[in-house]
């Protein structure tokens, strides 16, 4: 009986076995074959800070992988076929959307994504339609008949003649001791691990993709999906001695394909800076070994020439590269990003040097002569508005623009600028004492009627002008956000051109000139440490109105103006401008100073400083850091009992912790402080005393003595302050700038490192830090090749040999 029994339950599994084998063998005959591909890879000084959006992810809709392990996507198989986005912004519209212009390049747009791997390939997927009609064809960026083209002798030629023999600016470095030594290689080890760390998440996780996600693996496709890290590292990657790792890397740029991209525009300033630059930094710092480099930078900028065609060769600063827009009409950009218009110089100069071919240089250095004939007419002149009207469609009052003789750079004459209507904002004197402004309050920009339908393109023959201000109530300057670069490159264009075009000394010479006096400020710090910082100038443009238009002050330190220490430090050296070196350490070491004032060690985006007033003692007033926090103190009620509610003045501290204080706690103080406004809510015994409003804010935005509000506490892996540093040591060979920049390395390695890589953090004022899903190629290309370059042998990249471009890619400079 038991055999009997033991027989049916055999006979049951083998039925169950060959049910089994029947079943997946006909399931695989209808699955199309697995197929592993290793596709080419698929196709936002220096953003405006932006603030803490609670954490949230602003890449939800990206591709992901599951777990930091991951495997490479160009080895994973492709998901379902998705069609890309239909085209259907009109090419018409004068102006980029507000979006765009505001939103950091790190945020990407609400367009959907797709892996443009699959287009590439055209790699069959499992659950297709059989109908062909459902395949999305790839689009492919091809040259146009210019509507615009500019006659071959009317090129503006690249300066010829033998270069100047131009002042050395790295100190001579004296021999260090064998124990310096060991502690200096010790360290730039240990920079060298942190940067492979990075790279190797990278590779795992996102290789031939634009950005790695460092929290859960994966990968972002910001800039077109070229693989921006990837090019963005090539050169840091040779300079760390990482051979192999570059040649592969090499490797994988020639697959690159630039005539296709999953986006429909391409954003032409990062475009140059991380891709041309990267390729053609790589191209320069490994001795022109690798002729893929170039030949991939000229695909690339062939593709960038075309947004250059225009009436006024403006080019477009968003270029709608598929063919069905690429053939149509274009202008210059209505509302133009400073920084974007004015950075193409050392790139596009570099191509053209390599290449013999002049017509790159040509494209950008139309672009310095209108920016040389507008410099004299802004309303803070030296300086240009941070947006401007390039579409070339309005034409400054009584000055004719003539175009250049062949060659010759284009400037005004004396009795143009002298018959201009602008003369007035010349002579205009900007009172030290102008209105602080208070970034919530710019809505009345819009406030001002405008003349002109920025929705509506006027004749496409009238657009041949220049540059002009924008159609707004108000024009900004500064030298950090939207504006940082275009300052940045006038010396560095200077050297890569050897010295053969004075427009780039003349201009930055005049810029510095009105720098110093208007934006230069000294704050008021509890230890009475000096160094300085840059203010950011708003002029309203209705002068002849009753009342006239305003002038205000943003006395703020951001992490994007820290590259200005070092830019005046080269510009002292290069241009004799001796009292800029002191400048240049003063305004480094203010970005020291916000590094050392938080609790993580790490300098906020973003925050609000007290100015002394200038030729006079800089002292620390416990009572006007106080009023400066809250203007309104006079409307507040006498406190009995002073500062009861919280420290004692002149004793008090910043309390940051990694948790948020208890809700009830919490509840309590957001609802006595409104951005140090007084609100008129009272809490427990009464309103709150001047004193016991302002200790509240201090210790629940947990400010350094010395900041008077942070208006974003971002870190966002950026290189400015380290940029800086880097070149102080390098062009005074000071040790402590050494020493400066080892604690700030160690701080960011702490609060920023993750399992898989290195992510930007949101609030650098509590102890530990939570990471935001985010690593942008800068991380790899600037920030950990500056903290490498400070403690390299100082040969190793000499400033004397090589121009860093804004992404530190170096180009080799010409020998005299």
């Amino acid at each position: 009986m038991f055999r009997a029994r033991r027989s049916r339950i055999s006979l049951v599994f083998a039925v169950i076995f060959v049910l089994l084998i029947f079943h997946f063998s006909r399931s695989r005959s209808y699955d199309q074959p697995a197929i592993l591909q290793v596709p080419p890879p698929p196709v936002d000084h220096h953003n405006p800070p932006f603030p803490d959006q609670n954490l949230k992810d602003p890449y939800e809709n990206d591709n992901s992988a599951t777990g930091s392990g991951a495997p490479p996507p160009a080895l994973v198989e492709p998901e379902e076929y998705q069609r890309p986005p239909l085209y259907t912004d009109s090419d018409d519209s004068p102006t980029p959307s507000k979006e765009r212009l505001d939103t950091p390049s790190n945020v990407p747009s609400q367009e959907p994504e797709f892996d443009a791997a699959r287009l590439q390939t055209g790699a069959q997927t499992q659950n297709k339609h059989e109908d062909d009609e459902d395949i999305v064809p790839i689009s492919h960026w091809k040259p146009m008949p210019e509507r615009h083209p500019v006659s071959p002798e009317a090129l503006i030629k690249l300066p010829t003649g033998q270069s100047k023999e131009l002042p050395q600016l790295q100190a001579k470095f004296k021999d260090e001791s064998s124990s310096d030594k060991m502690q200096r290689l010790q360290q730039l080890d240990t920079i060298k691990s942190a940067f492979l760390h990075a790279w190797n998440g990278y590779k795992i996780s996102a290789m031939g993709h634009d950005e790695v996600r460092p929290l859960r693996g994966g990968f972002k496709d910001t800039f077109n999906g070229w693989g921006a890290t990837l090019v963005d590292a090539l050169d840091t990657l040779w300079i760390m001695d990482l051979k192999e790792e570059f040649s592969m890397a090499v490797d994988y740029v020639k697959k690159i394909d630039f005539t296709t991209s999953t986006k429909k525009e391409i954003p032409v300033f990062e475009t140059t800076i991380r891709y041309l630059g990267g390729m053609l930094g790589a191209y320069d710092i490994s001795g022109h070994k690798y002729d893929i480099l170039l030949e991939k930078s000229v695909e690339l900028a062939d593709v960038l020439m075309d947004a250059f065609d225009t009436p006024n060769r403006m080019p477009t600063l968003y270029y709608k590269w598929s063919p069905e827009y690429a053939s149509e009409f274009r202008r210059g950009d209505f509302k133009a990003v400073l920084a974007e218009l004015g950075s193409l110089s050392l790139e596009f100069t570099r191509l053209a040097q390599l290449t013999k071919q002049d017509k790159y240089y040509d494209a950008i250095a139309r672009i310095t002569n209108e920016l040389e004939k507008y410099q004299d007419l802004t309303k803070l002149p030296g300086l240009w508005p941070l947006n401007l009207d390039a579409s070339g469609c309005r034409r400054v009052p009584g000055v004719s623009r003539e175009p250049a003789a062949a060659g010759q750079p284009v400037r005004w004459s004396s009795d143009e600028i002298n018959s201009t209507s602008s003369v007035s904002y010349r002579t205009r004197q900007i009172h030290e004492g102008g209105e602080p402004v208070r970034h919530d309050n710019d809505s009345f920009e819009t406030g001002f009627p405008v003349s002109v339908d920025t929705r509506t393109p006027p004749p496409k023959q009238d657009c041949t002008g220049g540059l002009n201000d924008q159609l707004s109530g108000i024009d900004k300057f500064g030298l950090g956000a939207l504006g940082d670069s275009t300052y940045e490159y006038l010396p560095k264009e200077y050297m890569l051109l050897g010295g053969n075009n004075d427009q780039y000394l003349n201009m930055y010479q005049k810029a510095m000139d009105t720098v110093r006096e208007y934006l230069v400020y000294q704050p008021m710090l509890k230890n009475n440490r000096d160094v300085r910082f840059l203010a950011t100038v708003s002029m309203t443009k209705s002068l002849d109105a009753n009342p006239p238009g305003r002038t205000t002050f943003a006395y703020e330190g951001t992490h994007l103006t820290c590259f200005a220490g070092g830019m005046l430090a080269i510009g002292a050296k290069l241009f004799g401008l001796d009292k800029d070196l002191k400048l240049g350490s003063q305004l480094t070491d203010g970005c020291v100073w916000a590094y050392e004032a938080t609790k993580s060690g790490i300098m906020p985006e973003a925050f609000q400083l007290v100015p002394c007033k200038k030729g006079e003692p800089c002292e620390w007033d416990e009572d006007a850091y106080y009023m400066a926090m809250d203007p309104y103190a006079d409307k507040r009620p006498i406190s009995h009992n002073k500062r009861s509610a919280g420290p004692e003045k002149g004793n008090w501290h910043v309390v940051a912790t990694a948790e948020s204080s208890s809700p009830q706690e919490d509840k309590t103080q957001k609802s006595t402080t409104t951005e140090g406004r007084h609100t008129g809510t009272t809490t427990g015994a009464g309103a709150l005393s001047h004193e016991e409003f302002v200790t509240g804010k201090i210790l629940n935005d947990r400010l350094p003595p010395g900041m008077t509000g942070i208006s974003a506490r971002q870190y966002l892996l950026r290189p400015e302050a380290i940029e800086s540093v880097f070149i102080m040591f390098r062009l005074t060979g000071d040790p402590s700038w050494r020493e400066k920049g080892w604690k700030m390395f160690q701080a960011v390695d702490k609060a920023t490192k993750t399992e898989l890589a290195n992510s930007a953090i949101s609030d650098v004022t509590v102890d530990n830090p939570r990471p935001v899903d985010s690593m942008e190629s800068f991380w790899l290309a600037e920030t950990l090749k500056y903290f490498y370059l400070l403690f390299s042998d100082p040969s190793l990249v000499s400033l004397d040999e090589y121009v860093l471009n804004t992404e530190a890619h170096p180009f080799k400079r010409p020998k005299y």
